[in-house]
């Protein structure tokens, strides 16, 4: 999954203004689906999820400014349900909705020092309490089915998460002379979904059932 986040975010204090974006990140694992019925499944795996973020700061009174990126890792436990809609013999269309469980397992960190006197120091704060996470989802694509070559999926993803993904901290030093500025991220956001689904042959409810077409 390529990732699309919210809008950018900015945090000040005295001085110290820092404006973060997020930008493209990705996610990739792998997805079990077990099928209830002919048209209706539910879906489950495990995720390895990278989000990506540009971060601007500037010294206001002296214009410095610095660009920097900061990465932020979590994993996830999807959970959704999946109603398909057969189009054609081997066409669907696709909808789920579900949530998934996240684990975020450390904080992140990232700083620059211009001519080697100013520091400008961001960190992706998670406390140790809250490393779990929660999100509502929802998906909408399309899907070819072959019973030799498997499934290939092609959709989208919105996710909405209920907690912030993490406190960024971002700080400015010269010398002796300190200012931090502060506050909760929010990751919500979009995606572009491909898979690929294993053809699964044995008798029974995985991913292939007989439809009204076929």
């Amino acid at each position: 999954m390529q990732q699309m986040q919210s809008g950018p975010q900015n945090f000040s204090d005295s001085i110290l203004q820092t404006e973060l974006t997020p930008i493209d990140g990705y996610t990739f694992g792998g997805v079990l689906r077990y099928g209830l019925t002919d048209l209706i499944s539910l879906e489950t795996g495990l995720y390895y999820n990278q989000r990506n973020f540009s971060i601007q700061s500037t010294r206001t009174d002296s214009m410095l400014s610095v660009d920097q990126r900061l990465r932020f890792v979590q994993f996830e436990i999807p959970i959704q349900g999946n109603i398909g809609i057969q189009l054609s013999r081997s066409i669907y269309a696709n909808a789920a909705l579900g949530g998934a469980i996240l684990y975020k397992p450390t904080s992140v960190a990232t700083y620059v020092n211009p001519s080697d006197k100013h520091e400008f120091r961001q960190v992706g704060l998670v406390d140790i309490n809250k490393k779990l996470g929660f999100d509502i989802r929802t998906s909408i694509g399309f899907e070819y089915r072959n019973k030799k070559a498997g499934v290939f999926y092609l959709g989208g993803t919105a996710f909405v998460q209920l907690q912030p993904a993490f406190v960024l901290l971002s700080r400015y030093q010269y010398e002796n002379f300190k200012q931090a500025a502060f506050g909760e991220v929010n990751a919500s956001g979009f995606g572009i979904d491909l898979k690929y689904y294993i053809p699964y042959t044995r008798p029974g409810r995985l991913i292939f059932q007989q439809g009204p077409i076929e």
